[in-house]
């Protein structure tokens, strides 16, 4: 397990890798390797191309929490200092699971006292010694990819709390609609926005375009949608021609 670990690591570096290359730089057999790589693609922490392995993710294949959390950082920090504009102390807030708004840990010690409810297993650890905050943890089946908490038993719960905003990222944009891999993640995240007075959508500027299999929600459902720059200007004109309240944001 520790081997398969570093490799995760490596991975989380060089983000693909082949079989011989594995087997190189961990001085071992080609077979330990494709053992290891058979149970790291179990757990669903990479995905096999031809050849190797990759971190990166497909239409139907989300990447490990721990690798999104290192990517786009300074995106993330920009995108969670302006969702912070919207949060006043005394609010309840939902966040959902993604390493987007675990960046907003940074910024949350300034609208204290705050009632966090979240599925989100990152948002825990980090703010739950802090007096600060009355934590609301969502249970559920824990689900090491997305490093959080999933399920019947997690959405049942959202079913019966509310917030003043809640804030989401996703893993695709196309189509004036923001798209998930995983149909777990769609519930839980549909159940969420359903419960909140306003909404905040944030993603980097690399999600557009890109595929996923499940439509989460419409951009236009959204009291806000955040991104950062290097779209193309024509598809940004596009969108706020159709309605969605975009907002580029600056590092």
């Amino acid at each position: 397990m520790e081997r398969q670990t570093e490799i995760l690591d490596f991975l989380c570096e060089q983000e693909t890798a082949s079989v011989g290359e594995l087997a190189e730089y961990f001085d071992v057999s080609r077979m330990t390797i494709h053992r290891d790589i058979s149970r790291l693609v179990d757990l669903r922490f990479v995905r096999k191309v031809r050849g190797g392995v990759t971190v990166l993710p497909s239409v139907v294949f989300e990447s490990n929490y721990h690798y999104r959390a290192r990517r786009c950082v300074a995106d993330k920090r920009a995108l969670a200092r302006r969702v912070a504009d919207f949060i006043e102390p005394g609010m309840t807030l939902m966040l959902d699971d993604s390493s987007t708004t675990a960046a907003l840990v940074e910024f949350l010690p300034e609208c204290q006292p705050l009632t966090i409810i979240t599925n989100a297993a990152a948002l825990v650890e980090a703010l739950r010694n802090d007096e600060g905050y009355t934590l609301i943890c969502l249970g559920g089946r824990y689900d090491a990819t997305m490093n959080a908490y999933l399920g019947m038993t997690c959405d049942l719960a959202l079913e019966h709390l509310s917030a003043d905003l809640a804030v989401f990222s996703v893993a695709g944009v196309q189509k004036g609609s923001a798209y998930l891999q995983e149909d777990a993640l769609v519930r839980t995240k549909r159940t969420m926005k359903a419960s909140v007075e306003r909404s905040v959508l944030a993603f980097d500027s690399s999600k557009f375009g890109k595929s996923a299999l499940h439509k989460f929600a419409r951009l236009d459902s959204f009291d806000h949608v955040l991104t950062t720059g290097g779209a193309a200007p024509a598809l940004l004109d596009e969108l706020v021609g159709a309605g969605v309240p975009l907002e580029v944001v600056s590092d």
